[in-house]
Order: C-alpha cells, then sequence, then structure tokens
C-alpha cells in the first residue's frame, strides 16, 4: 500500500516549476506590453522652434504706415490757347488711414504763345480719402512742386517756377490691389514774384492715374 506521506512534495515542486516556466516564457510579452504603454502615455514631443506663418499680401488700401506708387497723366489748360501735357510717378505714404503724403518727379510739355518747351521737377501732395469704402473712395488733394523749363512759362515769365494745386477727385478698384485715380484740379503757375516778371497763369487740371502697392 502506497504511502500518502511520501507523494505530499511532490505538487509544491511541479508547480514551482511550472510558475517559473510560464513566467520565463511570458518575460519578453510583459516588458512589449510595459513599453507600449510608456509610449502611449509619453507626452508628444514638441518643437522648440514656433511655426512662423508669414503674410506677404499687400496692406488695405488707406492702411496707415503702407506705401503705394501710382503713375499719372494730366492735360491743363489756362481756359486760352495755352496747354499743358504733364506725366507723373509719385510714391505715396500713408502717415495715418485714408491719409496719404505723395511725393515725386513731374515731367511737362507746354503748348503756348511766344515758343513751346519743356520742363520737369519734383512735387508733393496730401491727399485725404475722406470717403472711403473697400473698393472706391472720395478724396481731397492739394500740394505745390518747383518746375524748371528749358524757357519762360509762360512767355513773360520765368524759367524757375511753383505750382501749387488743389482738387478733388475719386479713386476705384479695377483688380486686385489696383486703383484708378482721376479727377479735376486748379493748378497754378508763376515764380512767386522772385524774379523781375512773374507773368503766372490759372489752368484747369484733368488728370487720371492707376496707383499699385509697393
Amino acid at each position: 500500500m502506497t504511502n500518502i506521506s511520501s507523494l505530499a512534495p511532490v505538487a509544491p515542486v511541479e508547480s514551482a516549476t511550472f510558475l517559473n516556466t510560464l513566467l520565463s516564457d511570458s518575460a519578453p510579452m510583459i516588458c512589449m506590453m510595459s513599453q507600449s504603454t510608456q509610449n502611449a502615455i509619453a507626452p508628444a514631443k514638441t518643437s522648440d522652434k514656433a511655426v512662423v506663418v508669414k503674410d506677404n499680401a499687400p496692406a488695405k488700401f488707406g492702411a496707415k504706415g503702407s506705401w503705394r506708387w501710382e503713375l499719372e497723366g494730366s492735360w491743363m489748360n489756362d481756359f486760352d490757347s495755352d496747354n499743358q501735357l504733364q506725366g507723373a510717378w509719385y510714391a505715396s505714404w500713408f502717415l495715418i488711414d485714408n491719409f496719404s503724403l505723395d511725393f515725386g518727379p513731374e515731367v511737362a510739355w507746354f503748348s503756348q504763345g511766344g515758343g513751346n518747351t519743356w520742363g520737369a521737377g519734383p512735387a508733393f501732395m496730401f491727399r485725404w480719402h475722406f470717403l472711403a469704402r473697400e473698393t472706391w473712395s472720395v478724396y481731397a488733394d492739394a500740394g505745390v512742386g518747383l518746375m524748371f523749363s528749358g524757357s519762360n512759362v509762360p512767355s513773360g515769365g520765368s524759367s524757375t517756377n511753383f505750382t501749387p494745386r488743389i482738387g478733388v477727385g475719386v479713386s476705384f478698384e479695377v483688380a486686385t490691389n489696383a486703383r484708378i485715380l482721376t479727377g479735376i484740379r486748379w493748378a497754378h503757375i508763376s515764380n512767386a514774384n522772385l524774379s523781375e516778371n512773374n507773368d503766372g497763369r490759372n489752368s484747369i487740371q484733368l488728370y487720371a492715374g492707376i496707383s499699385f502697392p509697393f
């Protein structure tokens, strides 16, 4: 008859062996699961450098600090026989919203009694878009220029003259960032009595130009 007490230690030994084998086989899987869990809960790495999105779109028309340039052509008449054709290239800087300083060179052809002639010189104007909308505006402008000509303008005047002007006009968008400006001005030319003869002239000026952002 078998002695039961002699069989008692066998079960614990076999159980321990089985557990050791199970743990040994499962160790790689447990390590993989642990690593996956760490990866899942680890915070995502963020770049040390912030991404800066550059906006190269031109500023809104009339915005403070923005720059534009304008090509302008005009015709002037003194209500008689003298005419003046003029071209200009202005740079416009908006000091505040809808208020700009415009400056640049002007070139003119004078058709007048006593002899036709060319002229050129710098000019500047202040322009205020007092009624400004998204695609159009109404404005007033005023300024003065200095004109040097090949002969006297008018023929009884001098070859160096001041050219004050004042007027009103409208601007309207014709394409993206492009505007037409057109209007009417009173334009004067004289030497302000800096010469012996000061035969000045008053003219009506009709003009049109196109403006683009820098």
